[in-house]
């Protein structure tokens, strides 16, 4: 995620600003309210909290006039679901937390600023039914910041963070879209964002929200297809195998149905289960027989399995058939011909 709203911009985090970050939680008026005073950073603390943490969350630096002044990191709700209530709910949660580690810029209303474009993100990118967070009773300004947001008390968390030694209760606030916006995203639209999200490289956040609507339409292939493909598009070809499965199982439209025995069995092949490929490309070829991309990856599993004589077949009557090249069209019977018979000699 990267947003930019006049002079605040929140960007995903570098290497780089680990030094920053250190500077920031190793003041104790910052630390006051974040970590606590009795817990300075050190440079190796900040690298394993947040260089080398969960994988699930998301961690940014704000900034503000192009300076770094805050930290922000955003996670769907899992682990915590019990904690907050939410065990029953299909709803996707997310949490934030954050901070303006430069304690000059507080009272300014960038917190406000910083809150309501990730707010915005989650809810309309990521399609968030709903935002919490847990901030401590005694934490009044945040609390104020948070409700200005939109944020609403909820109730009370006992106990629930150990601060400077002691357990502190803290309140559960949450962030709920409009009832009319929060539900004009159907499925297809929900799809279509999450498509947007491959196309424009955010590729975890794609999947993410594609497992999520997999949890609330379980049988629905498109979703399982959309969410195959993403895994694909990030290299994780061995997960993507059962959404593909699962997709043609469940059904899916002509286009879609074509897409997932290309990707299923291309999966496959690349993976090195060439019989495999074999089998779910010449499926999907007695399917849709005039599909020339489920042909051509044909002719590379035949190659991955020495068949070298059909993959060549294959390949040059797909050539004739569909180059515009001229001086190929002009030999395109002789092609055809002899695509049939590569290794036969012609003694006089």
């Amino acid at each position: 995620m990267e947003l930019t709203n006049g002079c605040i911009k929140i960007r995903p985090i570098k290497e780089e600003d680990k030094y920053i970050i250190k500077k920031w939680l190793s003041d104790p008026e910052v630390l006051q309210f974040y970590e606590g005073r009795d817990r300075p950073f050190t440079l190796e603390m900040v690298e394993e909290k947040f260089l080398k943490g969960s994988p699930q969350v998301s961690r940014c630096i704000v900034t503000f006039e192009d300076r770094e002044i805050g930290y922000l990191q955003y996670y769907p709700i899992d682990e915590e679901r019990n904690k907050y209530g939410y065990s029953h709910s299909q709803e996707v949660i997310y949490g934030t937390d954050q901070f303006i580690g430069e304690s000059g810029f507080w009272n300014q209303g960038i917190g406000t600023l910083m809150i309501n474009e990730v707010k915005k993100y989650l809810t309309e990118t990521k399609g968030a039914d709903r935002l919490v967070m847990d901030p401590m009773v005694w934490n009044e300004r945040a609390i104020k910041c948070y409700e200005k947001c939109g944020y609403k008390k909820i109730k009370i968390l006992p106990q629930n963070e150990l601060h400077e030694g002691d357990w502190h209760d803290a309140w559960l606030v949450e962030y709920r879209p409009e009832q009319r916006k929060m539900r004009a995203g159907s499925v297809e639209e929900r799809i279509e964002q999450g498509i947007k999200l491959r196309e424009g490289g955010d590729i975890k956040a794609s999947i993410e929200l594609f497992k999520m609507l997999i949890e609330k339409e379980p049988r629905n292939g498109s979703i399982h297809y959309q969410c195959a493909w993403s895994h694909d598009a990030l290299g994780k070809e061995r997960e993507a195998i059962p959404y593909y499965e699962k997709a043609i199982t469940l059904g899916l439209n002509e286009d879609e149905l074509q897409g997932a025995y290309l990707g299923l069995g291309s999966t496959y092949r690349t993976l090195g289960e060439y019989e495999h490929a074999k089998q779910v490309l010449l499926n999907g070829m007695k399917r849709f027989p005039d599909h020339n991309a489920l042909k051509l990856f044909y002719s590379m599993t035949l190659h991955n399995t020495d068949e070298h004589g059909e993959a060549m077949e294959i390949l040059l009557n797909l050539l004739a058939e569909t180059s515009e090249d001229k001086t190929i069209q002009s030999y395109r019977k002789a092609i055809e011909y002899y695509a049939r018979q590569l290794d036969r000699v012609w003694e006089q």
